[in-house]
């Protein structure tokens, strides 16, 4: 029964195929497939009575288990439409409160171009970063198509528009967002921005983005999930080390959701949460926990940024660098 426990399959796949792989129905059979050719499979299926695991079962439920009505309907983030960049900086950016934006994306050609057909044919061979693997949009939306696991693949690419420049000429950074401190590193600025494209069920588990950026992200094609906790308070199930680097929590985003998000409906300080669509931003401040899972077949843009109404000392070290 262990032998044919899926997750283990799909370690040893992505362990071995560096550089993609074709996904044929089970990870087992990708093996095999890819891998040991030779090998035979019986598909006699197993017979076994009166065998318990919490290990398999946990896996089983999480990749087979949809989002729960009640974990959907809380949306208590505020949108705007239409406001001006001095009013998005002195009710969002300078009191570090998260925002959904509607209505800034209009002019992105992406959200009329970004299908799956036009994608795959723009982007042909080139190979984007899919977790520990390299794969093409082909060979990704295969897989993503046919897996029904608890942690399906992310593809989460920073170097999209160096690999294929048209993407980057698809959008435009919305307006709120066009100061960014760290551009002037040049080329030794830490990645910030990336294409994310992902099944539903694909997504982020708690986190706090790196170096003191806030972020935006702007859902394409699909649906998402966020969740929001400010930075004194720290998500339940979720265990940062004394430095902040390392993060324990659940293996799963749904494990999260089935065992600690009803914790938070007795919370004072409750947290952010709502639904982004397609053509809708969201702001997410530095130092905010947030989680975030694809509730559809997914496409978005995000970028971190330091600005400077923010960050006065940061803007000095980033010069102080720079020089």
């Amino acid at each position: 029964v262990f032998c044919n426990h899926e997750p283990l399959w799909r370690n040893i796949v992505l362990e071995t195929c560096k550089g993609g792989f074709l996904f044929y129905e089970t990870w087992k059979s990708t093996y095999v497939s890819a891998i040991r050719p030779s090998f035979e499979i019986l598909n006699s299926g197993l017979n076994v009575r009166d065998f318990y695991s919490d290990y398999l079962f946990q896996s089983w439920l999480c990749a087979n288990l949809e989002m729960k009505p009640e974990w959907l309907e809380r949306d208590n983030i505020v949108r705007a439409k239409g406001i001006s960049v001095e009013e998005f900086v002195s009710r969002f950016e300078e009191p570090n409160k998260p925002v959904l934006l509607e209505g800034c994306l209009e002019n992105w050609a992406a959200l009329d171009k970004w299908d799956r057909n036009y994608l795959i044919d723009l982007c042909g061979n080139v190979q984007f970063s899919v977790g520990p693997v390299e794969m093409k949009l082909e060979e990704y939306f295969r897989y993503s198509d046919l897996a029904k696991e608890e942690r399906p693949l992310y593809l989460f690419d920073p170097r999209f528009a160096r690999k294929v420049p048209n993407l980057g000429l698809d959008y435009e950074v919305p307006v709120y967002f066009s100061e960014d401190l760290f551009s002037v590193l040049g080329d030794e600025r830490p990645d910030y921005r990336w294409i994310i494209i992902g099944p539903a069920g694909s997504g982020s588990s708690f986190h706090i983005d790196p170096n003191s950026t806030s972020a935006w992200n702007a859902v394409i094609k699909g649906s998402k999930k966020w969740i929001l906790f400010p930075p004194d308070v720290v998500p339940p199930g979720v265990h940062p080390s004394p430095d902040g680097v390392e993060v324990a929590c659940p293996v799963s985003i749904i494990e999260w959701f089935m065992n600690f998000y009803n914790e938070t409906r007795s919370w004072k300080k409750k947290p952010i949460e709502c639904v982004c669509k397609a053509g809708e931003v969201i702001f997410v401040p530095n130092g905010w926990w947030h989680l975030v899972i694809n509730l559809e077949d997914s496409i978005a843009i995000t970028q971190n940024f330091v600005s400077r109404s923010v960050h006065v000392s940061l803007h000095i070290l980033c010069w102080s660098n720079y020089a």
